[in-house]
């Protein structure tokens, strides 16, 4: 059990790292022609096939695996796990966005791109909002086991 704590959180650091990354590529990536836009729906998917979506399983499986042995519940635990919870459901969508814009851009279809883009970003954002809430109030609340 000593171990699955630092291994939450660790995941937890490359999940936002990996959030943050794709942030900046998204940004210098998208100031670029279409062939960019092209380039960059096709790195995304790959950052979130092997890094970003294990990442946040492995965040997931461990937080419900650690909520099971929870002894320091108060308010900052709540906020940690709504916040959790909040970041996970948002990326789940945000990887169906992801998917679907890279083949919007291979179907050339830049309308929907653009779009899709659009909201991407914008759920994107709620995901960075939750990681890091939670794993602020997760450092507030102290070791939970």
């Amino acid at each position: 059990m000593t171990v699955l704590l630092p291994l939450h959180y660790g995941f937890a650091m490359l999940w936002l790292g990996c959030v943050i990354t794709e942030a900046l590529f998204e940004r210098a990536l998208l100031s670029g022609d279409r062939s960019s836009h092209l380039l960059l729906a096709d790195l995304h998917v790959k950052v979130d096939k092997f890094v970003e979506i294990p990442a946040m399983c492995i965040v997931t499986l461990s937080g419900i695996w650690l909520w099971r042995f929870a002894e320091v519940v108060g308010a900052a635990f709540y906020t940690m796990v709504c916040a959790g919870c909040i970041a996970i459901l948002a990326n789940v969508y945000c990887v169906v966005l992801v998917f679907k814009r890279r083949d919007a851009a291979h179907n050339q279809d830049w309308a929907a791109f653009d779009i899709l883009d659009h909201r991407q970003h914008k759920f994107g954002g709620l995901v960075l909002i939750g990681l890091l809430v939670a794993l602020g109030s997760g450092h507030l609340s102290g070791p939970a086991i």
